[in-house]
């Protein structure tokens, strides 16, 4: 029936039940629509049209004059393009055994049999021509993302991450750092773009119909950005005993359904994007540091480099190795501390029972405060006297209580 090359196809027509649809290959960015914006095209569909259509074969032609019968009354129609050169196919009905579909020619009376899978490419719904991906952003053209469990509201987001222009994410919310795992946000993006669409519900949702759909009391809200380029999803209610879940594309207006258990970008918390310690600096950057265990206050001191580690003015060094050695344990066991969960909600009050005061090198001074949660053996981490979010485990507190008292017991 046709017999063209595919790779040289640069716009598709397609007219259906749903409209009438102009796609168009642009190049260094692929499918697009180009006579509307009310929903985001699936360019594997597209292309697939013209796979379909470049070298189609029929298995048979029907001898009989009345095309009605066979669904040419509001057939499907698809035309491929090359420039001006113009190729277009009729598609009908399936046929009673599902073997097979009829198909015309345009300017021919001639109805032929298509193979029934050439026949589903090709007769493509409004809603199989929609994007099923809830982005299709390239992870490398992505530079900022964000995830809320609720409303967007800054006591809600999970994480706000951002990358500069050298490509070093950071993340700007709910604590501010620029100290990342960039494997876990690269897993993240990984995992969110394979994220996709249940099934289609409504176009051109309004701010009045949120409510009928959980939009005004949201779950989740997603949103994800590369350069001007941005897509929010809203997640709202649960439906089919909490088999589904309601979603809006803000931009388009388009409600979806999700299956929950297959959203991997749900399964992400605030620890899975930071670097999760509390503080940390390598050795060598670090001048002096105060720590303050329930009152007891020692001053190490490594401005003198390796072999000249002061506690309190004793050169560690020059007692014994094993003295040493508990020096640089005593410092790893604060300086390798991390966080053990988001407690953002809180609001910490009482006396610290361990203060850090690092003064780096470059007389940079950060202080970290432990202050015990009640009725807890966590602990609330504080840094430059403002409440991080986060607590730590009391296994931190112990083992830095612990690796102080050896540390002087060698000094002894």
């Amino acid at each position: 029936m046709f017999d063209f090359n595919e790779d040289n196809v640069d716009k598709i027509e397609i007219s259906n039940d749903g409209g009438d649809y102009v796609a168009e290959y642009i190049s260094g960015t692929g499918w697009s629509l180009t006579n509307t914006d009310e929903f985001t095209l699936n360019d594997a569909v597209v292309a697939s049209m013209a796979t379909n259509m470049s070298s189609l074969k029929a298995s048979k032609i029907l001898e009989d004059e009345d095309p009605s019968k066979y669904g040419f009354d509001t057939p499907i129609k698809v035309s491929c393009y090359i420039g001006d050169e113009k190729h277009t196919i009729l598609v009908g009905d399936a046929t009673p055994t599902y073997e097979n579909f009829y198909a015309m020619k345009e300017n021919d009376d001639n109805i032929y049999l298509i193979g029934y899978s050439n026949g589903a490419v090709l007769s493509a719904n409004k809603d199989e021509l929609k994007q099923t991906y809830i982005f299709t952003y390239k992870s490398y053209n992505i530079d900022q993302f964000a995830l809320w469990e609720g409303k967007e509201s800054d006591e809600n987001v999970l994480f706000s991450m951002s990358k500069d222009a050298d490509d070093n994410w950071s993340m700007e919310k709910p604590y501010k750092d620029n100290s990342v795992y960039y494997t876990q946000v690269d897993e993240f993006l990984t995992d969110a773009a394979k994220d996709q669409i249940s099934t289609f519900v409504q176009e051109g949702c309004t701010e009045a119909e949120y409510s009928k759909f959980g939009f005004d009391n949201p779950q989740y809200v997603f949103e994800v950005s590369a350069g001007e380029d941005s897509t929010k999803v809203i997640f709202g209610d649960m439906i089919n005993d909490g088999e589904e879940m309601y979603g809006l594309f803000v931009e388009s207006g388009q409600v979806v359904t999700f299956i929950p258990t297959e959203i991997s970008l749900l399964n992400y918390s605030t620890l899975d994007m930071m670097n999760t310690s509390v503080f940390s600096t390598d050795i060598s950057n670090v001048a002096n540091v105060s720590v303050t265990i329930n009152k007891n206050e020692v001053l190490l001191d490594m401005s003198g480099g390796e072999e000249n580690y002061l506690v309190n003015k004793t050169n560690v060094s020059e007692i014994s190795e094993d003295a040493k050695s508990a020096f640089v344990t005593f410092f790893n066991s604060f300086n390798n501390a991390y966080f053990e969960a988001d407690e953002r909600t809180a609001q910490p009050s009482g006396d610290p029972t361990i203060t850090i005061q690092y003064t780096q090198t470059n007389n940079i001074v950060t202080v970290i405060e432990y202050i015990p949660v009640p009725d807890s053996d966590k602990y609330y981490s504080m840094k430059n006297g403002e409440y991080t979010g986060f607590v730590v485990d009391g296994e931190i507190i112990d083992a830095i209580s612990s690796s102080y008292e050896n540390l002087m017991n060698e000094i002894k």
